[in-house]
């Protein structure tokens, strides 16, 4: 150690640092592993009900707040060790004439391979203001849509990634030429069809041009992974309530351009007056596509599929926990088949103080309420509700489950037999016009009571 070396060792720092970020991450990995196993193994009586109600309410949150301390520990450490090297700098650069600190290693895509969403939130902390400017000017792919990467950051990277579609549609999507021999076959709607396709792509150049702008702000946009997370609201110090809003069946990218998934957590960031509402309208993965029977019939209601997108929903919620103000809650929100996405994320670890269901699907197989979050069901009398009454498509949905606090409204055309089989009243319930006022009100009330 060289005479007069004052503070700690940043390479020590920073090991035990990692050390620490990396157990928490370990430690969150086996609750979600344990917790997916209490909820799955099959065990009746009251002895097996007393030991779960004991896990979900003691022991899984011992544990996950074991490994949230951990986490931002070991973040801490990586901090302390980066301000103790730019000190060390500095005082280099002070007593020895014309001598500069050597140059950073610039940050490389191998760095993130492995780590965890607070291990990278570490890696992140630890770079220098250039390095993190140089790594999203040259990998916005994976700085806008890599969990645990500041969402201020990601915002950043995403303008880039939209600029980038913009020009990959302008030059590479021809609007479709009209065939004269497809006319005289016979085949006209087979040129409707692909202008209506290009038409649509196109009708997405307004909306990345916001986000290119930074009117709109997406924490995720990876067109490739079917995955677009647009934020509503500001994420800071002085955030009361964090909002993930899971939209329903067949929405895709193209759902965004017109605002129709993102309607109602607006409304709800709006119309908070503390302006401490932020909202993220998740699309992180795949959703239940193809035609309408299709969707409801068989991805829709396939446990594997649920299965296989919860954990992205739950690793983006991982995410989310890095940045949440203490004192805050979250509330997750689905529509329809979200909702299904919703409680397969609680399944794979995630935990949210709130669940709220708009017209919820069924909850997946191994789903069982935590007794520490609150339930809420909001619906119309509508066709996902009648199939579920009918046993359909399974029997454990909201509006069956004790755990959930149930509202039912009257649509605006009444209670016949059409509103029973109806698709708009579906969709109603996740809309935020005037005629869903009551419900959006009830919501409303139901997020702020604590």
């Amino acid at each position: 150690m060289a005479v007069g070396f004052q503070g700690a060792d940043p390479a020590q720092l920073r090991r035990l640092g990692a050390q620490m970020g990396s157990s928490g991450r370990e430690l969150l990995a086996q609750l979600g592993s344990l917790g997916a196993g209490v909820a799955g193994t099959p065990w009746p009586g009251p002895d097996a009900e007393r030991f779960r109600h004991d896990w979900q309410s003691g022991h899984s949150r011992a544990l996950r707040q074991a490994a949230a301390f951990l986490a931002a520990v070991g973040q801490e450490l990586v901090r302390h060790a980066a301000e103790q090297e730019q000190t060390s700098q500095a005082g280099a650069v002070g007593t020895a004439a014309g001598a500069h600190p050597a140059a950073s290693p610039a940050p490389q895509p191998a760095d993130l391979e492995g780590k965890t969403p607070p291990q990278i939130r570490s890696w992140w902390n630890g770079l220098t203001a250039e390095q993190r400017t140089s790594f999203i000017d040259q990998h916005p792919g994976l700085a806008g849509n890599t969990n645990g990467i500041p969402f201020e950051d990601r915002v950043g990277a995403n303008a880039i990634n939209a600029q980038h579609r913009i020009d990959w549609l302008r030059s590479s999507d021809p609007e479709p030429e009209f065939n004269p021999l497809i006319m005289a076959a016979g085949y006209p709607a087979i040129f409707a069809k692909q202008h209506e396709a290009w038409s649509a792509r196109q009708a997405g150049t307004a909306y990345l041009q916001k986000v290119a702008d930074g009117k709109i702000k997406l924490v995720s946009y990876d067109p490739e992974h079917s995955s677009i997370v647009e934020m509503a609201g500001d994420y800071n110090a002085d955030t009361t309530t964090v909002v993930t809003y899971v939209p329903g069946t067949r929405t895709n990218e193209q759902s965004f351009y017109g605002g129709g998934p993102q309607s109602v957590s607006k409304w709800l960031v709006d119309s908070d007056p503390s302006r401490g509402t932020v909202a993220f309208v998740y699309k992180g993965s795949e959703f239940p596509d193809g035609d309408f029977a299709e969707a409801f019939f068989d991805e829709a209601k396939s446990a594997d599929f649920v299965a296989a997108t919860a954990p992205v929903l739950r690793d983006f919620q991982a995410a989310v926990e890095l940045e949440k103000p203490a004192g805050a809650q979250t509330v997750a929100i689905g529509h329809s088949w979200g909702l299904r996405n919703v409680t397969g994320s609680e399944v794979a670890g995630a935990h949210y103080d709130k669940v709220i269901a708009l017209s919820g699907a069924a909850m997946p197989p191994g789903w069982t309420a935590d007794p520490g979050t609150q339930y809420f069901s909001y619906t119309y009398p509508d066709i996902l509700l009648t199939a579920e009454r009918s046993g359909v498509v399974g029997d454990n949905y909201p509006m069956k489950e004790p755990a959930f606090e149930k509202h039912v409204y009257t649509p605006p055309g009444g209670t016949g037999w059409q509103e029973a089989y109806s698709i708009d009243n579906h969709s109603l319930i996740a809309t935020a016009g005037p005629f869903n006022e009551p419900a959006l009100d009830d919501i409303r009330k139901g997020i702020r009571a604590r």
